[in-house]
Order: C-alpha cells, then sequence, then structure tokens
C-alpha cells in the first residue's frame, strides 16, 4: 500500500518509539534471542517485504504481511517482536524500516561466502537458484570428488565456478573465510567431505545427504531431506483424508446421496433409548 499522510504518520510514530528502543536496548544482540523457527519465517518476511517494496510499498499492516507470508498475523507479530518492528497501531509498518532490522537481525547486511560440495544435478541446480547474493550469500567455489568432473566450469546465477577437487577445500575456505558449506555430494563422500569442511574451520553445514555425518559439537549440521519432506506432506494428506472419510455417512460415501430423512430420525430414537 503506497502512502502520503499515513508515511508521516508512521514515521512520526516509528521515531518516538525508535528513540524509546535506543535507550532500553543498548547492546543488545538482535540475533542471539530469535528462536530458529522465527528466523526462518522472518527470512520469509524479509523475501515478502523486498517484493512490497520494488513494487512501491511503503507501508503495510501486520495482517497484510502474514496474509502474503502465509503465517498468522499473531504469529507474525511475535516474531517481529525479536527485531524491535517498529510497527504503529493502526497505521501498519514501515516497509523500509522492517527491511532494515530484519536484515540486521538475519546478519543479511554482511556478505557470507560460502562453499559447495557435488557437482550433480542437485548441487547445479542449486547454484543456478537466483537469489542468494541479496540474501547475503555468495557461493565462491564447487567441489566434487569425480575427477571427471574436477576443472569443468558450471553457469550458476551470478556468473560461472570451476569445479575444483575436494583436496583444495581447506586453501579455498581459508582464502575466503568461509564459514558456511553446502553439502550436496554422494553418501560415500559425505563424510570425509564433510571431515575436510571442519578441519577448514566451516561449522555450519547444510546437509542434502542422507548421511548424517560425525561432526563436533561447535558445528551446527542442518539436514535437508526431499524425501523425508515428502513423507510428511503424504502422511498429512493421508490424515486429512481419513478424516474427510470419518465424517462422511457410509450409506451416503457408497451411493454418493445423502442418508434419508428417516434414517436420521431412527438414528436419533435409537441413541435417545440406550440414553447417549
Amino acid at each position: 500500500m503506497k502512502r502520503t499522510g499515513v508515511r508521516k504518520a508512521a514515521d512520526d510514530a516509528a521515531q518516538k518509539k525508535d528513540g524509546r528502543m535506543a535507550k532500553s536496548s543498548a547492546g543488545f544482540n538482535a540475533q542471539s534471542e530469535i528462536p530458529s523457527a522465527s528466523v526462518a519465517r522472518l527470512a520469509t518476511y524479509l523475501h515478502v517485504l523486498r517484493s512490497l517494496s520494488e513494487s512501491g510499498a511503503m507501508v503495510v499492516s501486520s495482517g497484510q504481511l502474514a496474509t502474503a507470508a502465509g503465517v498468522n498475523p499473531a504469529i507474525l507479530r511475535k516474531d517481529l517482536s525479536h527485531v524491535g518492528s517498529g510497527g504503529v497501531r493502526g497505521v501498519g509498518y514501515d516497509v523500509g524500516r522492517l527491511i532494515a532490522r530484519i536484515a540486521l537481525a538475519l546478519g543479511v547486511e554482511h556478505n557470507h561466502n560460502v562453499v559447495l560440495a557435488g557437482a550433480g544435478h542437485l548441487g547445479k541446480a542449486l547454484l543456478g537458484r537466483v537469489g542468494f547474493e541479496r540474501r547475503g550469500i555468495k557461493i565462491v567455489a564447487m567441489f566434487d570428488a569425480d575427477p571427471e568432473l574436477v576443472g569443468t566450469t558450471i553457469t550458476a546465477a551470478e556468473g560461472e565456478l570451476a569445479v575444483r577437487a575436494l583436496d583444495e577445500i581447506g586453501d579455498i575456505c581459508q582464502e575466503h573465510g568461509v564459514e558456511i558449506a553446502v553439502l550436496a555430494t554422494s553418501d560415500a563422500d559425505a563424510q570425509a567431505t564433510c571431515d575436510a569442511f571442519v578441519e577448514a574451520g566451516v561449522h555450519q553445514i547444510l546437509n542434502f545427504t542422507a548421511l548424517a555425518p560425525s561432526v563436533p559439537e561447535h558445528v551446527y549440521v542442518r539436514p535437508v531431506d526431499f524425501a523425508l519432506e515428502l513423507q510428511v506432506m503424504a502422511f498429512n494428506a493421508a490424515r486429512r483424508h481419513n478424516a474427510d472419510s470419518a465424517v462422511v455417512p457410509r450409506e451416503q460415501r457408497s451411493s454418493g446421496r445423502a442418508p434419508r430423512s428417516g434414517a436420521k430420525t431412527r438414528a436419533r430414537s435409537d441413541q435417545r433409548s440406550v440414553g447417549v
């Protein structure tokens, strides 16, 4: 939603609120106290807000933002409370200011160099994903264990990358100050590759393999299993189907017609006779 006088009202109220927050939140580390579930949703809000900003919107209500992000407004407001949202009751959120606050909390204002291991179909698809750099992510190198792939060039969304051998992980990670890695190798190569990442100083690993690699306590591994996610969705679909079937009378399911009114009357009479 575009603003005129509403913009001034939002600015004035937000500036007053900013002043109060500055006194009470000095030294506050926005990233340290945010639950991981909120972090994931904040990333979604940031994506939505940037799209709104590009379309010319300057103020957005919590209801509008929640709908666009696919969450409950109450959850959205709770998530935004972690970043000092500066929202104004009856007016909404300043889009530009909220983008800046979420970006600060998520560390997007800093660029993070990332490496990716696995030059197969999945690795290539990840490299082709548009939008990493605007989120503060830059993939600086790609590795693979296959000698036939080493030295080949992969076209990425932000340019081209040469596939490097796994034994180059240490030098590349140290050269670029890499702390985050993506593991998309074969399961057979996953542990050795993960070990090389850890030895190179990587402490955040996004794992697309089926293996749960063994890592030191200070290293965080986040698994991404497409098959598992689909299995969860299949379970939810089956549960919904079973719930829908449970509320439809058997006679109606078999014949496709609603039960006769007399059948309903007899059912109610039967219930009364047994004290239901």
